[in-house]
């Protein structure tokens, strides 16, 4: 048991008190003078070592304790001295007997205790001799005593307070005994206590104020004004306020000047609108750290730049330039918030390249794609919103086709309802300028008919076979002629015909060269084949199902590559990338067969890592898709393997 401890026998005649706030009436009372055994809290902070003035005060003590020591050993007896000649160490102060112990002896312990210089140890000695009687001939001694030690406390109390804890300053002032005190004294301390927290706390309310200031001009980012505020602190009357507080506003207003010339290179640099500039500023930004006052606004100019990246891929990908647009978008870092976006950016892009050419198979295999983004993705509304378009786009597609069907008769009727069903396109579709194309064509062909036996008598000889002649006897219409546009349109489709026998061998090598695996020499043939081709829309066709097949076999090189880092996160992003493959590729095979064997090799990693991680295991365990055939023994695994865990957890 501690010699401080409240409930150490010293104290066993005291009686509980309650615990009262400084006060600065004729009546203070931080706790009564007697009563019987006291309850005490400790003081959570101790003190290193005892100032310089404190070691002079406890000193006079020495020097005036011995004195009246003295004074008592004459008035009291030879046996009162040779108690006095023999004083009790610190060991027995801790067994002292209350009852029977003299005044010198407690005064002798108390001033044991109060050299320790503790807040709970000053207490102790104040407890120990503040109930002597008023008559006592050591009364006046320990007065002095008690008011030397209440102002140690309030000493130890300053202590706390420039060390920065305001609340552990006053809650120590507050334990001052001020009712252990004479009257006198008791009055004059209780101001001066009073004072001495008044002044702590406007110091501390000054401090607060200062330092609010200071936080707004940070945030303003007035650096020399925030320097301003924060000189203010010096001179405070708190140590805390002046060295500790003061330097490290000091040390932020410079971090934020450095910061604030790193962010104005930074939006110079990102300004020049290209890729490695971009990338350039980004990376100059993540030098600012999160102790910065800058820390904030870095965050937001990251994903600033991030979408300035987009923003150039959206550009490129405008211009036809698939390739740059997805190389752009891959380089959004992930610091930027913007990855996810960017990925599901490339899936958006090569759909909507894709659809460039409005074809019913081109449009299809774009909304298929699209529709491959999430929900939750932050481009998931405008890939909804091409996904309309294009399934608008099907319709249209279909509607010229009808109208086209109708017009190819030729009879007038027919003419007039094709360009009723053609008009159904809405100006705004990419279809309508073809649409509008036939609309003019067919509406020429009903508005006139002066040419029309030219034009008859040239498909005549076209029909005959002879289609030079017909093109000679169609060339006989003028150009201002109502009929030009539509003979011109029939000697284009007869030179295409004569033209078909050069183009059909050229999409033959192409489907050649396809089949060989060649795709984009494939793509590059088939090209040469011009608008005005019987064959350019089968050639069209079958470029967009090689464009399709491309696609595919990028998306499966890319799962190769991802797979070949022989990691959980490499198998299970190759796994996601090939599950894209169309189920109508060619390729979809050997994609399942990938897939398979990803997942195979997921659930060996899943199984060696259960030695050591249980949980990561059932982690990656969970990435193999439900397709795969060990689909439901990796479920078993993960079963086994939760219980093992709910064991281990019991155990």
């Amino acid at each position: 048991m501690s010699d401080l401890d409240p409930k150490h026998p010293l104290a066993s005649d005291r009686q509980t008190s309650d615990h009262h706030p400084i006060a600065t009436s004729d009546r203070p009372s931080l706790s009564p003078r007697k009563g019987g055994r006291r309850r005490r809290q400790r003081d959570s902070r101790r003190r290193q070592s005892q100032p310089k003035e404190r070691r002079q005060i406890t000193t006079s003590r020495a020097v005036g304790l011995g004195l009246l020591l003295g004074l008592t050993i004459i008035g009291s007896g030879l046996g009162a001295a040779a108690m006095l000649f023999k004083l009790p160490d610190e060991a027995n102060c801790r067994t002292l007997f209350l009852p029977t112990t003299t005044a010198s002896r407690r005064l002798y312990c108390a001033q044991t205790y109060a050299d320790r210089n503790t807040v709970d140890s000053l207490l102790e000695a104040i407890n120990l001799v503040d109930e002597l009687p008023d008559d006592h001939a050591l009364r006046p001694e320990v007065d002095r005593q008690l008011e030397l030690w209440a102002q140690a406390i309030l000493d130890l109390a300053e202590t706390d307070f420039q060390a920065g804890d305001l609340d552990q300053a006053v809650a120590t002032a507050e334990r001052i005994p001020l009712s252990a005190l004479p009257t006198e004294i008791r009055s004059r301390l209780a101001i001066v206590i009073a004072d001495r927290v008044k002044g702590w706390q406007g110091i501390w309310d000054e401090a607060t104020k200062i330092e609010a200031a200071i936080k707004r001009e940070l945030d303003r980012q007035y650096w020399g004004l925030a320097f301003q505020q924060v000189t203010r602190l010096l001179g405070i009357g708190n140590r805390y306020w002046e060295t500790t507080r003061y330097q490290e506003y000091a040390q932020a207003i410079q971090l934020g000047r450095q910061d604030t010339s790193k962010v104005e290179r930074a939006r110079g640099i990102a300004a020049r609108d290209d890729v490695d500039s971009v990338l350039e500023a980004i990376k100059l930004i993540q030098e600012i750290g999160l102790a910065s006052p800058l820390r904030i606004r870095a965050q937001t100019l990251l994903r600033e730049f991030g979408q300035q990246l987009l923003d150039i891929a959206d550009r490129q990908l405008e211009a036809d330039d698939l390739p740059g647009a997805i190389a752009t978008a891959r380089k959004v870092p992930s610091v930027t918030g913007l990855k996810p976006k960017a990925n599901d950016f490339v899936i958006l892009a090569r759909a909507r390249y894709t659809a460039r050419r409005p074809t019913a198979t081109n449009l299809e295999s774009a909304i298929a794609q699209a529709r491959s983004i999430e929900f939750n993705s932050p481009i998931y509304g405008d890939a909804q919103t091409w996904i309309n378009r294009w399934q608008e786009g099907l319709g249209q597609v279909a509607i010229l086709e009808r109208a086209r069907t109708l017009a190819s008769s030729g009879q007038a009727d027919d003419l007039r309802l094709a360009i009723a069903t053609a008009q159904e396109i809405p100006a705004n579709n990419a279809l309508w300028e073809r649409a509008e194309s036939e609309i003019g064509r067919w509406s020429v062909q009903l508005d006139t008919e002066q040419d029309r036996p030219i034009l008859a008598r040239a498909r005549d000889l076209a029909n005959q076979g002879d289609l030079e002649a017909a093109i000679a006897t169609a060339s006989q219409i003028l150009s201002s002629r109502p009929l030009y546009d539509e003979a011109q349109r029939q000697i284009l489709q007869w030179q295409g015909s004569i033209a078909r026998e050069g183009d059909t061998p050229t999409l033959s090598r192409a489907r050649g060269l396809a089949n060989s695996g060649n795709i984009n020499a494939a793509i590059a043939t088939a090209q040469e084949i011009s608008f005005n081709s019987p064959l350019y829309d089968e050639a069209q066709a079958a470029i967009g199902d090689w464009m399709a097949q491309t696609l595919d076999q990028q998306a499966l090189d890319e799962a190769y590559d991802l797979a070949a880092y022989g990691t959980a996160e490499g198998f299970d992003a190759a796994i996601r990338q090939a599950s894209g493959i169309s189920s109508g590729s060619y390729l979809a095979d050997e994609g399942t067969r990938a897939i398979e064997i990803w997942s195979r090799s997921l659930l060996s990693i899943a199984t060696e890592r259960a030695n050591t991680d249980l949980l990561t295991a059932i982690d990656i365990a969970r990435r193999i898709p439900v397709t795969s055939n060990i689909y439901a023994t990796a479920q078993l695994q993960i079963t086994n393997w939760e219980a093992l865990i709910r064991v281990n957890a019991n155990r």
